[in-house]
């Protein structure tokens, strides 16, 4: 069992409108505590990358909020690999946690071995790297479907991806996602309704210079579904994304 905690405290810059962690911050906070987790396990990500031509993408997740922090709160963050499930995928979940020891958010994600040579997934056995896993440890069920909304979905905005979405794999970032989805949702709805909870379904990695509408569906309940696509080619889902709130939208 290897499971890596991290301490991160809230700073100015961490925090939305409303001085709470912004969903994307927290996203990177996991990415670090994720490269953390493979150096502890001897795997260096840049050498990854460079030197062994290996890459590993996220490919959904899964967040609950019972709190989001303010500023000036400190969280510890919490990883482990708990299976693969199938083969190809890794599963691997993160807690949450305030000062006082409470566990304030949970996610499980999924995760992607792919060989650069090809761009393609590979399975875990047959790469180079060996993990401990934490099987009888789970911060949520693993289950993360794919999103079929009803309705007719409307354009809210178009994103054009430049130099700042950008990460080492040349393409757009998972965080970015986060902010490009709320971004969506007006600042009226984000003061009225806290979040409870986002998922996040990579299908179809975002490249430079692409541009990509972010479509509205009709409001199911207390949720809000938003696929990203490709504006020149609609066809084509970069992702599909969910977030959850406190109260009930009118319909």
């Amino acid at each position: 069992m290897l499971i890596v905690p991290q301490k991160f405290k809230i700073g100015f810059f961490d925090c939305d409108a409303n001085a709470y962690l912004r969903v994307s911050r927290l996203f990177e906070f996991f990415q670090e505590t994720a490269l953390i987790y493979l150096r502890e396990q001897g795997i260096d990500y840049l050498s990854m990358i460079k030197k062994d031509k290996f890459t590993m993408v996220i490919s959904r997740i899964k967040l609950r909020i019972s709190h989001l922090p303010l500023w000036g709160e400190e969280i510890l963050i919490s990883t482990w690999l708990k299976g693969f499930n199938p083969e190809k995928v890794a599963w691997g979940d993160y807690d949450v946690r305030d000062s006082q020891g409470n566990s304030i958010m949970q996610a499980t994600s999924s995760w992607l071995l792919i060989d650069l040579n090809d761009g393609k997934a590979i399975p875990f056995s047959e790469g180079p790297y060996r993990f401990k896993l934490s099987p009888d440890l789970s911060a949520l069920p693993e289950t993360i479907d794919l999103l079929e909304p009803t309705g007719m979905p409307k354009t809210e905005l178009v994103k054009a991806v430049r130099y700042s979405d950008i990460d080492l794999n040349f393409h757009v970032n998972n965080c970015r996602y986060s902010d490009w989805v709320l971004d969506t949702i007006s600042m009226e709805e984000l003061r009225e309704r806290r979040i409870r909870s986002i998922q996040l379904n990579y299908m179809h990695q975002v490249e430079y210079n692409a541009n990509v509408a972010l479509m509205r569906f009709p409001n199911t309940h207390h949720h809000v579904v938003i696929f990203g696509v490709n504006e020149e080619h609609p066809e084509q889902v970069h992702f599909q994304a969910r977030v959850g709130f406190d109260k009930q939208f009118d319909e």
